[in-house]
């Protein structure tokens, strides 16, 4: 007699060994995603940085000159003649807000949106870390 196909113990068992698959790689697969989007506002929060470090030193600025972003907009607060001035920059948080601090040319920061929360360090880097 010929037979042909498969017999139901074998395909329960190719599909037991896929759900096990299954069951290893999601969080290995979750962990990168989440760990792609930290990385994503972290660059942000640095490219923001790096640009007011640029404008307290293209427009020597002095003293304290604070930075304000939200809406997606990067504002140095009273720097264009008293008016807020508008800095152009890449990158986007989304529901981000934030305070910057450039004090003679050290920068302190807070910048946070429904997820993550990014401080600075005290020695120049970003940390950013998962809200609970």
């Amino acid at each position: 007699m010929n037979k042909k196909g498969f017999t139901l113990i074998e395909v329960l068992a190719v599909i037991v060994l896929l759900a096990v698959i299954a069951v290893i790689t999601t969080p290995i697969i979750f962990n990168v995603v989440e760990e792609s989007r930290m990385n994503t506002f972290t660059r942000s929060v640095e490219e923001m940085r790096n640009v007011i470090s640029m404008d307290y030193n293209e427009y020597a600025r002095s003293g304290e000159v604070e930075y304000i972003y939200e809406n997606n907009t990067l504002i140095c607060k009273g720097c264009d003649a008293g008016e807020n001035l508008k800095l152009d920059f890449t990158g986007e948080i989304s529901g981000g807000t934030g305070t910057f601090y450039n004090t003679n040319g050290k920068i302190t920061l807070t910048v946070e949106n429904n997820r993550y929360k990014a401080t600075d360090n005290g020695s120049g880097d970003v940390v950013t870390v998962k809200k609970q």
